[in-house]
């Protein structure tokens, strides 16, 4: 299911997820360059696995707006705000590459 958050600064991100919508949420953050339709898990082994796979855009890749003069830290308020418009309290991260 694909969503556009709003973070607080304005900036729209382009988000998705995938996987048992009332599994354990994990963030999967992709690498540079990228987007969040890179290489997943299959459907049915996030299932198995209890799952929510939730992956999003990084500032100026695919559907997500730019972020000028970001630092690599502030993919933390991001991904809170992805997590809260998803109503997601916890969860675990993995990510990969840049």
């Amino acid at each position: 299911m694909r969503e556009e958050v709003r973070t607080a600064d304005g900036r729209v991100l382009t988000a998705e997820h995938w996987g048992d919508p009332d599994g354990k949420p994990v963030f999967l953050l992709h690498g540079m360059p990228g987007s969040r339709l890179g290489p997943a898990p299959r459907g049915m082994v996030l299932y198995q696995r209890r799952v929510r796979l939730i992956a999003y855009d990084r500032p100026g890749y695919g559907g997500s707006d730019r972020h000028p003069g970001r630092t690599v830290a502030d993919v933390a308020q991001d991904v809170a705000a992805v997590a809260d418009a998803l109503g997601v309290d916890t969860f675990a991260v993995a990510g990969r590459s840049g």
